[in-house]
């Protein structure tokens, strides 16, 4: 009886590998969350959106513009902003679902945001275009300081 106590039963060192594993994993994974919240996250690629643009700002310039897109974006726009997904939500709850109609609202939206996209645009190479050639270098300097930077990143608490 002494003898099958010393040998090890196959299933005990499956089970010490699947052990081991799982505890790598684990240290893994606490290395991982670790190292994301010390900020030592990849880089991202910057938003297509021109949020680069807007941060190689001056204050002034960034509320100037922010001005310019509420009064583009009326109180009646986001009235049909809201209308939209407020439609979103009927169209997501409703038995049986329709995903065509969903779609097409989808677009809508899209389009909308693209529009509103399209101004923002314009006014900033309209903003850019009435600077001195001396400003604009200033804005490219900064622009590509944002650029080396990379994104922002929202503070721990």
């Amino acid at each position: 009886m002494s003898e099958q106590m010393k040998t090890p039963r196959k299933w005990t060192k499956v089970l010490l590998i699947v052990s081991l594993a799982l505890n790598a994993c684990f240290i893994g994974l606490i290395i991982g969350v670790k190292l994301t919240q010390d900020g030592m996250r990849p880089q991202r690629a910057p938003s297509a959106q021109g949020s680069l643009y807007l941060r190689a700002l001056s204050h002034e310039d960034r509320r100037a513009l922010g001005k310019s897109m509420r009064s583009y974006h009326t109180r009646e726009m986001r009235q049909m902003d809201r209308a939209g997904y407020e439609s979103a939500l009927v169209l997501l709850r409703a038995t049986p679902f329709d995903p065509e109609a969903l779609e097409d609202l989808m677009e809508d939206q899209t389009e909308a945001s693209e529009e509103r996209l399209e101004y923002a645009r314009e006014a900033l190479i309209a903003h850019l275009a009435a600077m001195s050639d001396t400003e604009r270098a200033e804005f490219a300097d900064a622009l590509e300081h944002a650029l080396k930077r990379g994104p922002k990143r929202k503070k721990q608490p």
